[in-house]
């Protein structure tokens, strides 16, 4: 048992510590994939805390979002974030979390401890999704959360995009005897100084097979179920940033956080090549998606013609 564990998602550590002990059964077997030693170069911090503090007449700042399960109030540099339930038609606080101005530190203030004992936790933060802080710190570090399967195909990293039912489930499963799933459902963009990578994460769908690992982005292609399968190539990169803002995974949007998205949007529509892939569900697009990364090698690898 211990009062600290660490987990790594996409170059960023997160160290958890308690005023109750973890142990190996308080967190889901998933985050078991994501777990290292100890912080890393980046990490940020959650502490959680079995008590409510009194919040009677102290000034939480402007209230800046309001909408079950959250009421949200920014104060200077600082967030307050207040989980609330309708409790006989009154507000039911059940979970306050401080937030430092850059989502690098986090008390979490829970108001029973039975479900932490209880074990098999599907979040760190005990939110109902860990994305709600996650997208936050991914922002500063030229990252998102997309709505997404990714697979690590032969070392090209293959980004299926779309929202619910789109297919991304379906994608990964066709693929999964010739490459490595790293999520069906959530997966994290990052833009490193060698060019974008996908990340594995444990948002999963209806596939649990899950990765820590990642791989260098090589093509992102937008989902269509159709009757028919073909590759379309995306030039426009206008299309492409509209398709792109409407699947990311959104936290509390700020003004500043839209901009950073902005921006990297438009480097990922850029640089990455973009497709449109309308696909059935008897597996003959695979063998369209082979072609595709062979094409693309073959071009990446095309000597530059001298002036």
């Amino acid at each position: 048992m211990s009062l600290s564990r660490f987990y790594r998602i996409a170059g960023i550590t997160i160290q958890v510590d308690s005023d109750l002990p973890i142990t190996d059964a308080t967190f889901h077997p998933k985050f078991k994939i994501f777990e290292v030693d100890g912080s890393g170069e980046d990490t940020i911090f959650i502490s959680h805390h079995f008590s409510l503090p009194d919040l009677q007449g102290q000034d939480l700042g402007n209230k800046v979002y309001q909408h079950p399960p959250w009421v949200i109030y920014r104060k200077e540099d600082s967030w307050v974030y207040l989980g609330v339930a309708p409790v006989a038609g009154e507000r039911h606080i059940y979970q306050v979390a401080f937030f430092n101005h850059d989502y690098t530190r986090a008390r979490i203030h829970n108001e029973k401890d039975e479900t932490f004992r209880g074990g098999g936790l599907h979040s760190l933060t005990l939110f109902p999704t860990d994305q709600i802080l996650i997208s936050q710190v991914l922002a500063d570090r030229q990252g998102c959360f997309m709505h997404s399967s990714g697979v690590n195909f032969e070392d090209n990293g293959l980004l299926f995009v779309g929202h619910s039912d789109a297919g991304k489930s379906t994608m990964a499963r066709m693929l999964e005897d010739r490459a490595e799933i790293l999520c069906d459902d959530r997966v994290v963009v990052r833009r490193w100084k060698d060019g974008f990578r996908i990340h594995g994460s444990w948002s999963h769908g209806d596939i649990a097979e899950i990765s820590s690992s990642s791989a260098p982005l090589k093509a992102l292609l937008f989902l269509e179920q159709a009757q028919t399968n073909r590759v379309i190539s995306l030039g426009n990169r206008k299309e492409v940033i509209r398709k792109l803002l409407a699947c990311l995974i959104k936290p509390l949007v700020t003004a500043d956080w839209w901009e950073k998205m902005l921006r990297l949007v438009e480097h990922i529509a850029r640089d990455v090549p973009c497709y449109i892939l309308q696909f059935d569900k008897s597996g003959s697009a695979v063998k369209l998606i082979e072609e595709m990364v062979e094409k693309n090698k073959k071009q990446s690898h095309r000597p530059l013609r001298g002036g």
